[in-house]
Formats: C-alpha cells, structure tokens, sequence
C-alpha cells in the first residue's frame, strides 16, 4: 500500500465532508452496568433505577407532537401487535413523546414513573431510539408477529440518558453474490432498528450479478437470471464436503425494482437508517461488461472467471457516461448522502495494455494506473457531489491521490484507517477479522462453513476498538465509527446471513453506541442471554450462545518468571456421561498460550483428561481437548496447565460444552 501518495489532491476536485462536531453529553454521565443490569442492548450512557414498577393499563394513550408521528405509529405498532394493547392519540396521554434541544444528536431522555413514561429526543431520531430503550424493558413478546391475548406488563422506575458514541452504526450486506429477497431485507432493517443501528450498506453490483434495475440500461439485470440462484457445493450447513463459491459464474435468484428499491428506502427512513448503495467500478464488473461489452477497455465479454476478474470499464467519454447515468439512476432512487463506489481489488493489465488508456494517461498528467483509477473516481466523486452528494471507497482507492471529503472504508489495515484519518478524510472502519462475520465464530466443527478462517468470536467483535490509538486526538473526528460486513458468498440463504450476523452484530451494536467506559463483556453476555428470547420473536436464526466459559486468563494470571499458567473454573452444569470438548480461545495480546493438559476434576479426583500439546493463538493447532465424562457428575471443576514461553500479554478463555 503506497501511503506517500495519500495526501496528494486533484486540484479540480473539491467535496464537502461529511463529518458533524462531536457533543459533550453535559447532561449524560457514564454508568458500568450493575452485576445483574437491565437486559438493555447496547447499554446506555446512564441509568438510574427508582423503587417502584409502572404497570402497563390495556388501553394506552400516547401524546406526541405532529413531528413524531413517525416515532408514535412504530410504538404503537409494537405495543398492538406484541402486546395486544389498544392504543389511542390523548393530549397528556401516559405515554409522551417530545423534543428537547437540550440533548446531544440522536441523543433521548427516558423517564419511567408514577406519571407514566415520558420519551424526549433531541431529533426524531432521539425519539425513536428511546422507543427502542422502552420496548427492551417489556417482555420480549413485545416484539412478536401476533398476539392472541393482552400480555401482562410491569417495568421498573428507571431514569435513562443516552446518547451514541459514533455516528456511523452499519451493517453491510452483499445482495450480489446470493441474492437476498426484499422481504428479508426488510426484516433485517426491523432487526437493525431494533439495535440503534443506522447505517446499511448495500452491496447491489458485482462480477456475479448485477441487482439493482437501471432502466436506460435493462440487461444489468438479464445477465444470468437464467442461472441458478446458489451451485452444489455452496450450501454451508453441508459438512460432508469443504465448500467453496463459484466465482466468476453467474448466479441468478432475481433482482430489485425501482418499486422494490423505493419501499426498502422508505422503510428503513420510517426507522432511522439512511441506505448507502454501492456501484462497483472500475472492478468486480464481468456481469456489467457482459452487458454491456462496448464499455470495457478490451470491448469483448469478459471471459475469464475469477474473484479477481481482470476486466475494467474503459476511461473514454463514452463509458464515463455509461456510469453517470447508472449513478443518475441510483440516486434518484436512495436519497441517502453517500454513494459507495467499490473500488477495491482492481487488477490493472488491462489498463497497463491498451494504448488508449496509456495516451489518456499521459494526457492527463497522471504517472501510474493507480493514479487514473483515482481520476475515475474523482469524475464521479464530482458528479455525484454536484447532487449535495458524498463518494465513498473501500481501502484500496488510497493507492492514488483522493478527493477532498471522499470518505474511505479501510478493511485490510487498521494502520491504513489511521493514516487516513490523520490526513483529514473520514474514516468507517471495517476490518477483516472481528468485523467481517463470513468468518467462523467458534472452533465448533458443526457451526456454519464460512468465508474467513477465525474464529472471530463475539468477544473479538465487542471489544473492537473503534477509537484508533495511533489517531492524534485532534482528528479522531474522522473516525465516523463502524461497520459488520455480510459477504454473502457462502451465505446462500437469508437463514444463512441471520446465522453469521447474530448475536455479533449485537455487540457491535454495542461497540459503536456504547461509551468504551461504560462497556463490560461479562455484562454484556448476562444481558445478551435475555436479548436472544426478543431475537427469538423476530424469529431470527441466531447461533445459540456458547455457555459461560468457566476459565479465563489474563496477563496477570501468568508467571512473569516461567510463562507458566494454572487455570481452574466450575463448569457450571451438571454432566452426564459422554465427550465434552474444553476449547482454549485465544482473543487478544501480543501472545497466544500453549496447553499441555485439560482435566476435569471432582471431590478432588480426575474423572477426565486429555493430555497433548495445543496451541491458541493466531494460528491455532490441536486446541480442542476431548474428555470423557463416564457418570453423572455435578458440579466438576475444570483444570487446564499451560505456558506462553514468549511474554505474559495474553488474553483468553476455556470453552466448555457438550461434542456434538
């Protein structure tokens, strides 16, 4: 990654940032949640519980200004639907919404009493986000399809302030490589809601299929609908073979209608989340350069079938216009500020080959193939600005110089993300490893197939820093926040996306609106064990939660002298006869532990060992420990010996659960 030329600017080129002035909560003070906290996700900012309960009546009045018209109909289609309430619009109703410009951007105040409840937000979006906090403090039948009778309802006195810590809270979905129906996406806005998430990145365009309807241009989207929609092999829940996608064949399954678009849009305004489409260029376009061939740089369909197809869009009027209009398109149809460009992973042979684009880039006073694809998105970077609009890329269009205010996605290098960041630009972090969920979340042998190795455990997502250190303080503004990455290509099925998404996405619903003062993962996991039964109604196919781990380490709890290490935890379930697994999982430090033996122990004797070296780390080997339980055991403690013979900076933890 060439950073020298990272700081350079086209001169033509000129986009206003996108970047609002950090608040100080003056009125919301930090509070670490209780031992046994309100099951609450994300926590908020402070919470101050008072002696009494608010019961709920069956009929429901709800006062709100015309304003938050949006923010009352949503509740009340919750409390309806959910809770079989019968809802009716009272001036001085025992529910009341309102706005006060006293409280921080997207920022509520929630007050729970003897008067009733009171909501009040800086913005309409303040509201709805308090709407969110008071249906998490009702059962979590609030959150169902349907409701036969009225559900009994008591919440605490409680006083809560609340504000985000960042202002980009995303999910990123690609409907490209497996198509997602309309009507799974639009469940996974009500699930994102749900979280305060606000962002949601849609992946529409890539080699393998083309989704979005352009009407100037209908093949977009003929191009391999009559393929299948998923291949043999791809199916991740299949573990009689190792699967793998096809890259570079075409994948039908449908795509969406402007109709399609524009309900997706409007639902997700109803909810606070602003859609960022992504029109992929000069990349990652054999489905667009199959449709259209005369706009390549060879002029000829595309043939070769790869992840990285080495067929790039020309740089000649022409085709410069074929993408304004595609982007015409595009923003005419999501009214959002940003339009993402793609960008990444764009071979240039090419471009090194043809003596056209060699001349162009010698008339353009540019030096190397990097430094026209930053041309190229700068034309369109200043296109789409001159609608009040913002570009974004992902990591690789650094490689060349960038327009004023384009924003950057840094997914290969979080030393990347601090460069740009410290040059100006705004930064959305989305790192492969914790926040790339096509990864494996545990060393479970029958968890879902995916993409990325890992594991990247719920605890490597939670505890991502979003707060780059090696920022200057002084522009960690442009750290707007983050963002989870659902590439789809071993996602064949809607089942399939839930499944890698949740619960992580829960915690980095936290990580992005949680204060990093305010955050602890034990407390986290105790309230997330709640959460699940509210995911549960939404009827989200989540990976069910790992027990707790009964061992943990820390680089205190390693010999500074010998690197060595005596683990003990109860087991904290009574055992039957049969294979347990005990699984070492390393999360963060500069060293991993290497384990010599696991034990299960009771009333002072081993019932079960297994005794080989294993090693957790960045590259694990051997780290799952198989122990035979032979009899009814309650209670049992489990043991485990290991060393780091490198340093003490180790962080981690002992699974422990029934082989499957």
């Amino acid at each position: 990654m060439a950073h020298s030329s990272l700081f350079m600017k086209h001169p033509a080129i000129s986009i206003q940032p996108i970047v609002r002035p950090l608040l100080l909560l003056l009125t919301l003070t930090c509070s670490v949640p209780a031992a046994d906290p309100l099951p609450l996700i994300p926590w908020p900012q402070s919470v101050k519980e008072g002696e009494g309960r608010y019961r709920f009546p069956e009929d429901v009045s709800i006062s709100s200004p015309a304003e938050l018209r949006n923010e009352a109909s949503q509740l009340t289609r919750r409390l309806t639907t959910g809770l079989g309430r019968r809802i009716k619009a009272a001036a001085g109703g025992r529910i009341r919404l309102g706005i006060s410009t006293a409280l921080p951007p997207e920022g509520y105040r929630l007050v729970v009493d003897g008067k009733g409840i009171s909501i009040e937000g800086r913005d309409p979006a303040g509201v709805f986000y308090g709407v969110q906090t008071l249906l998490q403090l009702m059962p979590p039948a609030v959150y169902a399809s349907t409701t036969a009778a009225p559900v009994p309802v008591e919440i605490p006195y409680v006083t809560i302030g609340d504000a985000p810590a960042k202002e980009w809270r995303g999910v990123m979905l690609d409907s490209a490589r497996h198509f997602m129906p309309k009507e799974f996406v639009l469940k996974l806005l009500d699930v994102m809601a749900v979280h305060k998430m606000n962002r949601f990145h849609w992946h529409l365009v890539d080699s393998e299929g083309w989704r979005l309807e352009i009407k100037k241009y209908p093949k977009l989207v003929q191009v391999g609908q009559d393929q299948p929609a998923w291949y043999p092999g791809e199916d991740p829940t299949d573990h009689s073979i190792k699967v793998n996608y096809h890259y570079g064949t075409f994948h039908g399954g449908g795509f969406y209608t402007q109709e399609d678009v524009r309900e997706v849009v409007a639902y997700a305004a109803e909810r606070h989340i602003v859609i960022m489409p992504e029109i992929e260029f000069p990349a990652h376009a054999m489905a667009m350069l199959t449709a259209y061939p005369e706009y390549s740089t060879t002029g000829k369909v595309p043939v070769a079938k790869s992840n990285h197809s080495p067929d790039l869009i020309n740089v000649d009027e022409k085709s410069i216009a074929f993408l304004k209009d595609i982007l015409d398109e595009t923003m005419a149809l999501f009214p959002g500020k940003w339009i993402h460009f793609g960008g990444d992973e764009a071979p240039k042979g090419q471009w090194q080959k043809s003596e056209f684009v060699q001349q162009r880039i010698k008339e353009l006073g540019l030096k190397s193939e990097n430094e026209l694809q930053s041309w190229l998105f700068g034309q369109m970077a200043q296109h789409v600005a001159e609608k009040g609009r913002t570009a974004v890329g992902w990591e690789e269009i650094t490689q060349g110089f960038l327009p004023d205010g384009a924003v950057v996605m840094p997914w290969l290098s979080m030393k990347t993300a601090a460069t740009v960041a410290n040059s100006g630009h705004p930064v959305i972090l989305c790192p492969t490893g914790p926040l790339y969920l096509d990864s494996y979340q545990t060393t479970d042998p029958t968890d879902n197939q995916a993409l990325y190795t890992g594991p990247f455990t719920l605890r490597s997502v939670y505890e991502f820093n979003c707060d780059l250190p090696e920022v200057e303080p002084a522009m960690r503004k442009n750290l707007l926040g983050a963002q989870a990455q659902l590439w789809t290509e071993l996602m064949t099925k809607p089942e399939h996306v839930e499944y890698q998404a949740f619960p992580r996405v829960c915690a980095l619903a936290e990580t992005t609106w949680t204060s990093p003062e305010a955050k602890d993962f034990k407390a986290f996991q105790n309230r997330l064990a709640v959460h699940v039964k509210r995911l549960d109604q939404l009827q989200v196919n989540y990976r069910k939660l790992e027990p707790p781990a009964p061992v943990a380490w820390t680089p205190e709890s390693i010999s500074p002298a010998d690197k060595r290490v005596v683990l003990e935890g109860r087991t904290r379930m009574d055992l039957v006869p049969g294979i347990y697994e005990a699984v070492p999982t390393y999360q963060a430090g500069a060293f991993g532990l290497w384990f010599d033996r696991m034990e299960l122990v009771s009333e002072g004797k081993v019932i079960a060992e297994d005794v080989h070296r294993g090693f957790t780390g960045s590259n694990p080997q051997a780290q799952i420990y198989r122990l035979e339980v032979r009899e009814n055991v309650s209670g049992a403690t489990l043991r485990a010996q290991a060393d780091s013979h490198e340093g003490t900076d180790s962080l981690g933890e002992v699974l422990f659960r029934r082989a499957k």
